[in-house]
């Protein structure tokens, strides 16, 4: 079978044996009884689930493979999810794996790594060969995104070793690693490679920031953030705040620590990033050894009662 039928794939069980026997037995049967005005409409029914109809799905798939791969490539991939839920008669009747891939796709692009994830782990499995490696750097990123580190290192390192050395991957298996506590040659040596590998912006970033965690985590000497750092990505927005945060809270001063930790949980609030929750926690680690904790919370998380008392105070 072709790859291009993977998703099409059906595994034949007895059931699926059994059911159109049973069904020509009771056509047979009402045809036999003359109830012809029954055996009638069912034949024509059957034909057309069974002969029509398959062609139109596979028609409309086929459409919307086109269209949603247009949008992906126009960077309208926003439009992809809107798309997606105007396709009813392949909802009901086609495959899910060719609207997972493209949405999973989309969501990755938009920065919804969470309705990414789902998305993409239901359309690899039967994803054809050439489609993979896109929706396997896209799982990779999710699973980082949402903590799983883990097994984001696992599944960029099974991508890594396919022979596609993708600069991000590369450095999501490299910082994932830090936070797995592996910080070794290996670690340092996907960092190199994706260097050598002339980055985009944000992966440069990225970079520079998995070295700065790096050395945090060993006890060596970090280099600053870069200058004007910044990304479109909200994640990586997540990331340049709590980086920000560990250095200033490491050189002893947690006020300003706090400030960028606060920073890191409203960017990461609606993308559930884990970077943000790292962030959370210093939070209320710097508010339990200053005895500042209500001061420290972001103005969203601040308990309404309290603030009031706040304002009358002052």
């Amino acid at each position: 079978m072709s790859d291009k039928e993977n998703y099409e794939k059906v595994r034949i069980t007895t059931g699926g044996i059994i059911s159109p026997l049973i069904t020509l037995a009771l056509l047979i049967v009402f045809w036999r009884l003359g109830q012809k005005w029954i055996v009638v409409p069912v034949i024509v029914f059957l034909l057309f689930y069974y002969m029509v109809l398959p062609k139109i799905v596979r028609g409309k798939a086929a459409k919307f493979h086109r269209e949603a791969l247009q949008l992906l490539a126009t960077g309208k991939a926003a439009a992809v999810p809107v798309l997606a839920k105007k396709q009813f008669l392949l909802q009901l009747f086609g495959p899910t794996g060719p609207i997972d891939a493209k949405l999973g796709l989309a969501y990755s692009q938009i920065g919804d790594h969470e309705q990414a994830l789902g998305c993409l782990l239901n359309a690899i499995p039967g994803a054809p060969t050439h489609e993979r490696p896109a929706l396997q750097a896209a799982l990779v990123k999710a699973l980082f995104v949402s903590g799983d580190l883990a097994r984001a290192q696992a599944e960029g390192r099974a991508l890594l070793r396919s022979g596609l050395q993708l600069p991000e991957v590369l450095v999501l298996v490299a910082r994932s690693r830090v936070g797995l506590n592996k910080v070794d040659t290996d670690t340092f040596g996907y960092l190199d490679e994706a260097e050598s590998s002339s980055p985009s912006d944000d992966v440069q970033l990225m970079i520079d920031l998995t070295r700065i965690d790096a050395a945090l985590a060993t006890g060596r000497k970090p280099r600053d953030v870069p200058d004007g750092a910044d990304s479109t990505q909200r994640f990586l927005r997540v990331w340049i705040h709590l980086v920000r945060g560990l250095l200033r809270e490491k050189r002893g001063d947690p006020e300003a620590a706090a400030k960028s930790y606060t920073k890191a949980v409203r960017e990461g609030k609606e993308e559930r990033c884990w970077f943000a929750n790292v962030a959370h926690g210093r939070i209320e680690h710097i508010g339990r050894t200053t005895g500042a904790t209500e001061e420290l919370k972001p103005n969203d998380q601040i308990d309404p009662a309290m603030r009031r008392k706040k304002k009358k105070r002052r």
